[in-house]
């Protein structure tokens, strides 16, 4: 079988869909439970970025049309608004011949609805997202309506997201999240950097809006008021970060020395989990949650925040140190939570609860929609 991965964001930029779609491709490629391996070519598009992140390209990664950043609600990402994309696509289907396209984030513009247009064959579409209604959601129901019916299997990583697109139109489609390799992320070494005595708080994602950074630097400030043996450590960029480096300045020195910018981390990211006693998941809108089952997998108690969609993003979630509400003041009691040293007991339970989204457990449920759409294409 020859399987296309299609999705408007890949490296070099950092994220989850990221990570999920070169899991996928390896354990597709290379099953460690004895099933046939697939052919899969990664198809996204060319990006300008000033910096690589993460894996380079091989033969198998096809950049067919060029991208464009959007920024917008929060968050950032590509978008391939190019009619020639469309014709690019079908040169690259023609030669590629691919056996099922599986498009990541099918409802977003650019390439996925190119490729929709462009290929002719079986289809799953997963649904990684989640968003707040707005009055230009309405306008583009239509096009949800579009994109969702001519898929021939739906996935959604979690209920938030199958209920996002809900909203706007009726299909069915299988609950499966996003996958975590919990051997990698349990074994990490703990790095002599940060091995001075300090309680290290992490921080990891990218900066803007979305993710709370703003939150996590005021809740900290307020724990580090207290307790002058903590460290946050930040791991990640973004567009906004000069934004919470100079909100970072504007504390105390006492507490700004103690606030670490580490930039962008991509393969030292176990170690760093195993640098840390508790992790900070500050972000104000969630669908799922990769960050959250590599803290568990490391084992590390999780300080999260009640932001939207969090109570459909999956039963991980009931092992954070919730905040009671989106406020400095009660993230700040969140993290004194999350502080208190993880007992064997709970590191147990969080890893127990990681491996349920093991890319064991994954790949094979992701397979069988595959074999599912191919039947339905008859």
């Amino acid at each position: 079988m020859k399987v296309g991965l299609l999705c408007e964001n890949y490296f070099p930029r950092l994220g989850g869909e990221q990570e999920h779609l070169f899991n996928l491709r390896r354990l597709l490629e290379h099953p460690r439970d004895g099933a046939s391996p697939i052919d899969v070519r990664i198809i996204t598009p060319r990006v300008t970025s000033e910096a690589w992140h993460g894996p380079r390209d091989d033969a198998h990664v096809l950049r067919p049309a060029r991208s464009v950043r959007v920024h917008g609600l929060g968050s950032a990402s590509e978008a391939t608004l190019a009619p020639s994309a469309f014709f690019s696509l079908r040169a690259l289907f023609a030669r590629e011949r691919f056996d099922l396209l599986h498009i990541h984030a099918p409802c977003d513009i650019g390439l996925p609805i190119w490729a929709l247009m462009a290929f002719e064959g079986p289809t799953v579409g997963t649904i990684h997202s989640y968003f707040t209604h707005a009055p230009v959601r309405t306008w583009a129901a239509p096009l949800y309506r579009w994109v969702l019916g001519r898929l021939t299997r739906v996935i959604a990583v979690s209920e938030t997201a199958r209920e996002t697109m809900a909203r706007y139109a009726k299909f069915e489609c299988r609950i499966i999240g996003n996958g975590v390799d919990t051997a990698a992320f349990a074994s990490g070494h703990p790095l002599p950097a940060f091995a001075d005595g300090l309680r290290n708080v992490l921080s990891l994602g990218r900066l803007e809006p979305r993710n709370g950074t703003d939150l996590v630097i005021d809740a900290f400030a307020l724990v580090a008021r207290e307790r002058d043996d903590v460290r946050l450590l930040l791991a990640g960029e973004g567009p906004h970060r000069h934004w919470y480096e100079a909100q970072a300045a504007q504390l105390p020195p006492s507490i700004a020395k103690r606030i670490v910018f580490l930039g962008p981390v991509w393969d030292g990211r176990p170690d760093l989990y195993a640098s840390a006693h508790c992790f900070a998941l500050g972000a104000r809108k969630t669908s799922f949650s990769i960050l959250l089952l590599e803290a568990l997998a490391a084992g590390l108690r999780v300080a999260a925040m009640p932001g939207e969609g969090t109570g459909g993003a999956g039963a991980h979630w009931a092992l954070t140190e919730m905040a009671a509400s989106v406020s400095a003041a009660d993230y700040a009691a969140a993290l004194q939570r999350a502080l208190a040293p993880a007992t064997p007991h709970y590191v147990e339970r969080a890893r127990t609860a990681a491996r349920q989204h093991d890319w064991s457990v994954v790949v094979p449920m992701i397979r069988a929609v595959y074999d599912e759409a191919l039947q339905v294409a008859g």
